[in-house]
């Protein structure tokens, strides 16, 4: 076979074998390099080959003591050209390494580089096995080694039958370089396109992902299709970032989106995380550590007795958003924010619902104090009797009289007792009352 179908050849069986591993940076240029340099080197024992021409003064001698496919062509052959490649790497990241201070990238493919070549030289020699004359794998053994072992079915070198394996091979070497990226897992994933592959892919990512997809409302059933960023994932549905709104999707009926294809895009930005602790900050400030595009979750505390109504979130399809996803909700005094974005939080309008609840108060506060004039006017007046003395109440009022106005007294000053107790807690509520927010959130960039 000639060097071209040897190199094509070599790349795939190297990148598809680094793939298998779930070894990374496949693709680099460094380590194509070293996959075609092992897929021609075992040809060293030819003069006239590629690798020959280039190192005469090795492929000669070569040539004239053992001839062509012999040791260069063996196990033998690969096991020493595999050693002597893997010192001079060693050395090569020594002198890189440690003499001209190199990043650690040298380190990280200097293995990667030592596979690439011996896999793709033995690559050549198992295609060699196909040609008329077949390896001697087992050198010095002199038998050929030959797939198949018809000689009628294993083409000669140069001919139109290893044209057609070369554009073959070709082919296959391009399909290897998005599994070579993505991996074997990733790819398989990305050839299903459906939401559980999606999800199982975006579980392996540390970097923002997007999403193709195509489908429909599961409310209205009004078609929908874009890109949209993966948020996260739970249970079985994706939590996507679609034009602002928050949507779930999956292929169940539960979520907000339904779609059977989907596919990831990945990217190389990496997901950043900020958390931020706040305690007793107005609004402003709790509102300025929040930078644009951030997505904030997490619990801000509420002042007491705040009470949020939520605004309407606009939805794609018209109307009110009819999403399960809720990036805000408030539980007790507390505020759960979960992917909630700036605006949606500066929608709140959280000071005029301060405002509010203070003039409930305050309000509350005059009608308890009305209450207890009202009540204070009717022990008053029980107690003067109508102007009379305690002797003329002795006179005029009968004992039954007396005991009953007693007792309708002691009522009286119950009730204002109470009524006096909770305008005290009210009165202390106001004052104690400070517009300003507790919690601990985390920033997603």
């Amino acid at each position: 076979m000639l060097a071209p179908t040897h190199s094509v050849f070599g790349i795939f069986l190297t990148l598809i074998f680094l793939a298998v591993f779930g070894i990374q940076w496949s693709l680099h240029w460094t380590i194509i390099l070293f996959a075609i340099i092992g897929a021609i080197m075992p040809d060293i024992d030819h003069p006239r080959s590629v690798i020959g021409k280039l190192f005469p003064y090795i492929s000669i001698p070569l040539e004239r003591k053992y001839g062509h496919r012999t040791i260069t062509h063996s196990f033998i052959g690969w096991a020493i050209f595999t050693a002597i490649f893997a010192f001079i790497v060693l050395l090569a990241a020594l002198i890189f390494g440690f003499i001209l201070k190199a990043d650690v990238w040298i380190w990280e493919l200097a293995p990667r580089w030592t596979a690439a070549f011996s896999i793709s030289y033995m690559s050549h020699l198992i295609l060699d096995m196909f040609n008329k004359r077949g390896s001697q794998m087992f050198w010095p053994d002199p038998s050929r080694d030959v797939i198949p072992k018809n000689p009628k079915f294993r083409p000669e070198s140069g001919s139109r039958v290893e044209l057609f394996i070369f554009l073959i091979l070709f082919v296959l070497m391009l399909f290897a370089f998005p599994i070579s990226k993505y991996g074997i897992a990733s790819s398989l994933r990305w050839l299903m396109a459906t939401p559980g592959s999606a999800m199982q892919e975006y579980k392996t990512m540390k970097t923002h992902a997007y999403l193709e997809f195509a489908g429909v409302f599961s409310d209205t059933k009004e078609p929908v299709e874009g890109t949209a960023e993966i948020l996260d994932v739970q249970s079985s549905k994706l939590i996507i970032l679609y034009k602002g709104d928050i949507f779930t999707l999956s292929d169940e009926l539960a979520a907000d989106i339904l779609t059977s294809r989907v596919r990831i895009k990945r990217t190389a930005e990496p997901i950043v995380i900020t958390k931020k602790e706040f305690k007793d900050e107005s609004r402003d400030n709790l509102l300025a550590q929040i930078p644009a595009g951030a997505l904030v979750s997490g619990t801000v505390h509420l002042p007491d007795g705040m009470d949020i109504n939520f605004p309407v979130y606009p939805a794609l399809s018209g109307g009110v958003y009819a999403g399960s996803f809720k990036p805000m909700a408030q539980k007790s005094n507390d505020l759960i924010l979960n992917y909630a974005s700036k605006k949606q939080i500066e929608s709140l309008a959280l000071t005029e619902f301060f405002e509010i609840q203070n003039k409930k108060d305050k309000v509350n506060l005059a009608q308890l104090n009305v209450q207890a004039d009202d009540i204070n006017n009717k022990i008053k007046e029980l107690e003067t009797g109508g102007g009379l003395t305690p002797l003329g109440k002795e006179l005029m009022q009968s004992k039954e009289d007396q005991e009953k106005q007693k007792l309708q007294l002691d009522t009286l000053k119950s009730q204002l007792d109470e009524i006096n107790v909770k305008i005290e807690e009210l009165q202390l509520k106001i004052k104690a009352r400070k517009f300003a927010f507790s919690g601990e959130v985390y920033l997603r960039q």
